[in-house]
């Protein structure tokens, strides 16, 4: 794993949703659907809740005041002049998940791609939480494949002490549906290639098994992550040993 691409994260996030999506549409039973999810979430004003929604598509037609024709209107006051404001665009904070479902519509896998939101801001981390136990609570299979460095685990403690035990910066998590006191974890070392993992279906299908490398690798690729400044330092930093590891590697590729 590069851990410096945290630093294009929302580009990579979205690359890999798309990537791991068609990756699974290929393999699946010809009655199952990957789809890509999203839920927008803002913060309405000074310490109120962030809330999350689904955006629509809408096409509006500008309003325009019209009067009704032959209408005499009685002369007034010069209209008041309003000072320019200062034009801000803000992007809302885009959560994007993939869920695999029926044709008929109901939820068999939801799979998770963590972002440091969910690991860093309270809300956000609080917000993750509630959702994936609601996903568990409604008998969902629930992969989570968390590739960033930032923040705490958001897995329950037991899974995060497996993880710090095998040396782990990273990690994924599946939850069968069947199965919701089981946890199956991967503990992703950072000099390790990323392994493949099995993505649970219904139980009368075979598991999905998904090569995560090649996805981080075609994600670099397209990404063009080689031209990324790989001279700053990363946040959090790497242990000593990682960091004499990675140093290495980038001087192989002058990169430094």
């Amino acid at each position: 794993m590069n851990p410096f691409f945290e630093r294009q994260w929302r580009d990579a996030h979205s690359s890999l949703i798309t990537y791991l999506r068609d990756a699974l549409q290929e393999r699946l039973p010809p009655d199952l659907l990957a789809r890509a999810e999203e839920e927008e979430s803002a913060t309405i004003g000074a310490g109120q809740p962030r809330v999350s929604y689904r955006p629509d598509v809408q096409v509006r037609e500008p309003y325009e005041l019209r009067e009704p024709g032959g209408a005499e209107v009685a002369a007034g006051p010069p209209p008041a002049v309003a000072t320019k404001p200062v034009r801000v665009f803000v992007d809302p904070d885009v959560e994007r998940w993939l869920e695999i479902r029926e044709q008929t519509g109901r939820l068999v896998t939801v799979i998770e791609l963590l972002s440091p939101s969910n690991k860093l801001e309270s809300a956000d981390r609080d917000r993750h939480l509630r959702k994936r136990r609601a996903f568990i609570g409604a008998r969902a299979n629930l992969v989570e494949i968390d590739l960033v460095r930032q923040g705490a685990w958001v897995f329950p403690q037991p899974v995060g002490n497996v993880l710090r035990q095998a040396g782990a910066g990273y990690g994924v998590c599946v939850v069968r549906a069947e199965r919701p006191g089981e946890h199956e974890v991967y503990p992703l070392p950072l000099r390790q290639r990323l392994p493949s993992i099995s993505i649970p279906l219904r139980p009368t299908d075979g598991d999905v098994v998904q090569d995560l490398q090649p996805l981080i690798d075609q994600c670099h690729e397209r990404g063009r992550y080689h031209l990324l400044d790989y001279r700053l330092a990363l946040e959090p930093q790497l242990a000593p040993d990682d960091a004499a590891w990675a140093d290495q590697l980038l001087r192989r590729y002058d990169l430094l």
